[in-house]
């Protein structure tokens, strides 16, 4: 359905900071909703893709950040320290977030530094399993994986967003305003970070390219361990560096600090919001992909040719495929601006479907068939979207459970999507499907696992 009108709602003027390599943008203006603030937030970060979060300043009043999804970010928070003091050396006291009042500055050599608002309790940091460790501050929780641990899930980088939220939901986490999961290795010879970050209250998942919050909390793992203060530079995803203070005094941490590098190109964006019913309404549809727009189906299934599957899928198959998904279920198309960019299949379970759990009512199990969303618009909520869909159809029609099979663990988009919706892996229960693939060194076996999701 297309709306009869369209008026911009409103615009808003931005720039870009980038502190240790984490871009960040700032919005002039501190006067928006929460829904608007969610709106801001992902039209700026469609516009650049090289954003990470969104933070609201007024350089003009007195020194107060507010960011997008009401979480506390450390780099957000030095970086607008710079910006109130216009780069220039000297401290001062920020509200973020309402909430908080911090101590942050610019240093004689030019860097940002901020403290980090403490979380004050017994469980501040807690060992739930050799060296995983739970860190929490206001604003904030984090898993710091320690290097011998986090080394089996470094070997595949492309699958750490994933590995992250499986985290996250592991510990029951999902509480939080904001989730930090530290993988920790070293390189040259500095501890490194690899930081898997996700925001609540506006969906957001990054890899990110560097954490002040998650540098902390590594630091202070370090200083709970060695029972002492602690000075550590951590190397970022980025390539820069990160200086964490901890101060460990009387059997617990009763400051911590960070410093580094911020940068800037100088320049001042905008960009125009619509209103929220609009810009779903026009740039946002989900809905099922007919007969007519079979193509879209043919593009969007392509991508099981590519790694990891490199599945020998033509052009037939696909559409034997999507007939085949038609005749019982429902074929769905994440669309923007017209352009189909995700997909969904999903059915009622098949008496023929060779499912390794007995379920007690298999009329009321349905089968979520496939997700995949285009590489480019990966990490921008589009497969959460599309899962909620399709329980909203699957609980309409009387469903009462849904499961679904994909990769081992780590090796597949739809892992990381179904944890994050709500699906519980069943431990030990696997399968094996054979495909042809495209190249002769791919194994045509393919080890399933099996994830399922009360309704």
């Amino acid at each position: 359905m297309e709306p009869k009108h369209c008026n911009k709602l409103f615009s808003v003027e931005y720039s870009i900071y980038v502190p240790a390599g984490n871009d960040t943008a700032f919005v002039y203006g501190l006067n928006y909703t929460s829904q608007q603030k969610k709106l801001i937030n992902d039209a700026i970060m469609a516009k650049h893709s090289n954003v990470e979060q969104v933070g609201f300043i007024d350089p003009t009043g007195k020194p107060e950040l507010q960011m997008a999804g009401g979480e506390f970010c450390g780099n957000a928070t030095r970086s607008a320290a710079a910006i109130y003091l216009n780069g220039k050396e000297g401290s001062l006291k920020m509200t973020v977030n309402v909430k908080d009042n911090i101590n942050a500055g610019v240093d004689k050599n030019g860097k940002a530094w901020c403290e980090i608002p403490l979380y004050h309790g017994t469980d501040v940091i807690t060992e739930r399993e050799p060296g995983i460790f739970i860190v929490k501050m206001n604003g904030m929780v984090t898993v710091v994986i320690q290097e011998n641990i986090a080394k089996k899930y470094l070997k595949n980088k492309e699958n750490l967003k994933a590995m992250g939220m499986n985290f996250i939901h592991q510990y029951n986490l999902d509480y939080s305003e904001a989730v930090g999961v530290m993988f920790c290795e070293r390189e040259k010879g500095l501890l490194k970070i690899n930081p898997i970050v996700w925001v609540k209250s506006i969906d957001t998942l990054f890899y990110e390219t560097a954490c002040g919050s998650g540098t902390t909390a590594v630091c202070m793992v370090e200083a709970f361990l060695n029972q002492k203060s602690q000075e550590i530079d951590v190397l970022q995803p980025s390539g820069m560096v990160i200086t964490a203070k901890i101060v460990y005094s009387e059997g617990e941490i009763s400051k911590a600090t960070i410093l580094g590098n911020v940068e800037t190109d100088g320049n001042r964006y905008s960009v125009e919001i619509l209103s929220k019913e609009e810009n779903y309404m026009v740039k946002r549809r989900i809905g099922a992909i007919t007969p007519d727009k079979i193509q879209d189906f043919i593009n969007l299934y392509k991508v099981f040719r590519n790694p990891p599957y490199y599945e020998a899928w033509t052009d037939q198959m696909i559409r034997d495929e999507y007939y085949d998904l038609l005749g019982d279920g429902h074929v769905c198309g994440y669309y923007l601006d017209g352009v189909c960019v995700g997909l969904i299949t999903f059915r009622p379970m098949r008496l023929k479907d060779l499912h390794p759990i007995h379920y007690e009512h298999p009329e009321k199990v349905a089968y979520l068939a496939d997700i995949t969303v285009l590489q480019e618009y990966r990490g921008k909520g589009i497969g959460t979207c599309l899962m909620r869909y399709a329980f909203e159809v699957l609980r309409r029609e009387g469903f009462e459970r849904v499961y679904m099979k994909t990769l081992e663990v780590g090796k597949s988009m739809s892992y990381g999507i179904a944890i994050k919706s709500g699906f519980k892996l069943l431990e030990g229960v696997t399968s094996v499907d054979k495909m042809e693939r495209l190249i002769k060194e791919r194994n045509e076996e393919d080890i399933k696992i099996y994830l399922d999701k009360e309704l």
